[in-house]
């Protein structure tokens, strides 16, 4: 009873703080409002950064266990004006669900295993033409040579503007299959449920909030219903190690390789994302904000 009555407390809280955040924002939306319609984004991105770079780090600051986090990415923030002209919606989510594509390849240019397997892996569930000249693409890009491992796979050659050295979203990602495609004309790349597969940080996946899609390739062992036992289906974080073990043993192969939890006082990046809506305008952008250092960065408009 002692550790509900906490749990619950930590709920109240978390919800009362970000209803004070809430509050807050919707204490100036008159502002906000007009500096929409006087210079559309920048202003008014400036005004809501300012904003939640002040109000989020108390949120972050209580976040010190796997369910304090789970409480924090499981509570939504929204909020409407009386009078229907602006509404907003704040969420936050763990970055470290999907597997992180640059780690396919070590600083000397060699791929590294076992992720190489995990993309061979993809194709083999997908299967596309040329999954070697996607590979060397993709090596390619990570890497921040001009030398070309397959003829055509080097991007920067042909596009100046190219950035090598590593892929920082799903914008830049679809360069490479935009690349592929140029020189295979093979678009069964494009039936790759890519989104749901790979993403940009870390070095390992975290096990409370691995995709199912991601975990069924890392342990293809695992039969549906286990998958969605610990992924979409799962009543609680788990705690440790050890507790995920006992209850799935078909992991400790693969654990220390793939995945970790989030302990006390480690840093832990979260991205936040945000919609509004003012009047006919829709305006929205995606940041990320660390527990420890609790600064916005990154930010980028997707809307």
């Amino acid at each position: 009873m002692k550790r509900r009555g906490a749990v619950l407390l930590m709920t109240l809280f978390l919800i009362t703080v970000m209803s004070g955040a809430i509050a807050m924002l919707m204490g100036e939306s008159d502002h906000m409002l007009h500096v929409s319609k006087r210079s559309q984004d920048d202003a008014q991105m400036s005004k809501i950064l300012s904003d939640l770079q002040r109000l989020l780090p108390q949120v972050l600051s209580r976040i010190n266990s796997v369910n304090e986090l789970e409480y924090a990415l499981i509570l939504p923030f929204s909020s409407r004006s009386s009078d229907e002209r602006f509404s907003l919606e704040a969420s936050l989510h763990s970055p470290y669900r999907l597997f992180n594509i640059n780690t396919i390849y070590d600083p000397s240019g060699k791929a590294k295993e076992p992720y190489i397997t995990f993309v061979s892996r993809i194709f083999k569930h997908y299967p596309i033409a040329s999954p070697d000249m996607f590979i060397n693409i993709l090596f390619d890009t990570i890497d921040t040579d001009l030398e070309q491992r397959q003829e055509g796979s080097e991007i920067v050659v042909y596009f100046p503007d190219f950035h090598n050295g590593s892929i920082e979203n799903f914008a830049q990602f679809e360069q490479v299959i935009a690349r592929y495609l140029t020189l295979t004309k093979d678009s069964q790349i494009l039936k790759i449920p890519w989104k749901q597969l790979i993403g940009f940080e870390g070095e390992k996946i975290d096990i409370n909030y691995v995709s199912p899609e991601v975990l069924s390739l890392i342990a293809p062992e695992l039969d549906s219903q286990t998958v969605h036992r610990i992924t979409d289906l799962r009543t609680q974080p788990f705690e440790s190690k050890e507790q995920l073990l006992s209850i799935v043993p078909e992991l400790s192969s693969v654990y220390d390789a793939w995945f970790f939890l989030y302990t006390s006082g480690s840093a832990y990046s979260l991205i936040g994302e945000v919609a509004m809506k003012t009047d006919e305008e829709s305006n929205a952008f995606r940041f990320h904000i660390d527990t420890l250092k609790r600064t916005l960065n990154r930010l980028e408009i997707i809307q």
